[in-house]
């Protein structure tokens, strides 16, 4: 169906075609339900951070920033996994069959050593946190490992409903388990609270899900060929949104770190949704990549999704960043610590969600082996202003700002990336566009910040308008990407 033989709505525009309306559709769905398991995730954060102290909930951050490089064990075969099981879907064949009882054997092997070592480590550290951080690692990180592969599993069937209430499910038993325990046992309660709602999320899912491990290499061989070059990529991504807490973490202890943890517990919209669309979006991108090319694909894929998410999202994030302030004040005081970077934080999520959905581009044409560079070089621009902006004392909010500023670089070179593979005439040029929106809205809420310190009501207010009034150069082309968006 062509765009003049589409129908005139109401209003004078042409109706968007009905693949558009249902591919927007499923993205509201379970833009819904993946909204459900974030606002959950967030609130098990909060609970934590009221009921444990700055100083505690900084050694479950450590626990947490852990479990996300040990969880690239997995990854490195999953991302082959989801390729090979989508195939096996339009082509059944003995091959796709393997693929997935000889990952779940390859993870239980990885991830059990390495819990194995951490458990045989706690036994001999005199730490008391550092042994309890030790063996909730052991039992948390291959709970998480093998939860991953449940997801992978579920999320390939292709049923989103499934999916979504597979994930709201967990992070409901998340919140339960995690601060249930906590209430009683403190830190070590709140570890155990971590494993449990992992493995009952994988025992909801066990109908469906292939369960009897096998030492296939072949095919683990043939799904790390696929995944490792993404993972490389996926490590320095990690590396490049966990770089500043580490630097917090070294430079200023668990206490300081408690206070950026809590403003990074709040803030994971903008990285939430882009993860919502990637979930809709990655089968059509790779089954265009295979009829259409992969240059057809990707300029699809820019105008489907990249676009909309880096021009509409940053003006209203950029609200939702004023009001977290007054939020916070009113309901965690003692958290003040973290306003600054958290509302910094909220805009940067839209780079690393670029970074997120911009991949799937780069997997598509081949060009995988490109992203850990780019991510390299990102983590080393962070983790220069970060350290300058902690040794010249200016404060986590400044520390936030380096990072960034490192997602933003990260978030150009992949999407210029994309933009050549596109066959886009003057790619740098086109890039700076896509992410001026984003630049400016972090800037004026920085600003606003700076000029207008209070945090009660009238400073609030005060606030708001400046910040409209700053956008007004933004307005023309947000209504007008909206309206192509529509029609």
């Amino acid at each position: 169906m062509t765009t003049s033989n589409l129908p005139i709505t109401a209003t004078g525009e042409r109706a968007a075609p009905p693949t558009q309306r249902r591919f927007l559709r499923r993205i509201v769905r379970y833009a819904l339900a993946r909204g459900t398991t974030e606002v959950l995730l967030a609130v098990r954060g909060v609970l934590l951070a009221v009921l444990l102290g700055p100083a505690a909930f900084g050694t479950w951050a450590l626990l947490r920033l852990s479990m996300r490089y040990s969880s690239l064990i997995g990854l490195s075969v999953y991302r082959g996994l989801e390729l090979e099981l989508l195939r096996g879907k339009s082509s059944p064949s003995a091959r796709a069959k393997a693929s997935a009882p000889a990952a779940l054997g390859f993870v239980l092997a990885i991830s059990g050593s390495l819990a194995i070592g951490a458990l045989i480590a706690s036994f001999l550290v005199q730490d008391e946190s550092h042994r309890l951080v030790l063996r909730g690692f052991a039992a948390a990180s291959l709970a998480e490992s093998l939860y991953g592969y449940a997801l992978v599993c579920t999320r390939v069937r292709g049923n989103l409903r499934l999916y979504s209430l597979l994930e709201s499910g967990t992070a409901l038993l998340h919140v339960v388990c995690a601060v249930t325990l906590a209430s009683v046992w403190g830190l070590g309660g709140a570890f155990v609270g971590l494993t449990l709602a992992n493995l009952l999320g994988i025992a909801a899912a066990r109908r469906w899900l292939e369960l009897r491990p096998t030492m296939e290499l072949q095919s683990v061989r043939r799904m790390l060929e696929i995944g490792f070059p993404v993972v490389l990529s996926l490590a320095a991504g990690i590396a490049l949104a966990t770089g500043d807490r580490w630097v917090v973490a070294i430079w200023g202890g668990p206490t300081m770190l408690g206070y950026y943890a809590f403003a990074g517990s709040v803030t994971t919209v903008a990285a939430a949704l882009a993860l919502v669309v990637r979930t809709v979006v990655f089968p059509q991108v790779y089954g265009e990549a295979s009829s259409n090319g992969a240059a057809a694909a990707l300029h699809s894929h820019m105008e489907r999704a990249l676009l909309p998410f880096a021009r509409l999202l940053p003006p209203l994030l950029g609200a939702v960043s004023l009001a977290l302030g007054p939020l916070v004040a009113v309901a965690v005081p003692s958290y003040h610590e973290a306003i600054a970077p958290g509302r910094v934080f909220l805009l940067s999520g839209v780079a690393m969600g670029l970074v997120n959905l911009a991949s799937i581009g780069a997997v598509a044409a081949g060009r995988q082996r490109h992203l850990p560079l780019y991510a390299v070089s990102a983590l080393v621009l962070t983790f220069a202003l970060s350290i300058a902006a902690l040794a010249g004392g200016y404060g986590l909010g400044a520390v936030a700002a380096a990072t960034f500023a490192g997602h933003l670089m990260f978030a150009g070179l992949v999407l210029r990336l994309n933009a050549r593979e596109a066959g886009i005439p003057q790619a740098g040029r086109f890039v700076a566009t896509i992410l001026l929106p984003l630049s400016w809205c972090t800037g004026a809420v920085m600003l606003v910040g700076e000029v207008v310190p209070g945090l009660d009501l009238g400073s609030t207010a005060t606030s708001f308008a400046i910040y409209l009034l700053l956008l007004i150069p933004l307005v023309a082309g947000w209504r007008k990407e909206w309206r192509r968006l529509r029609s």
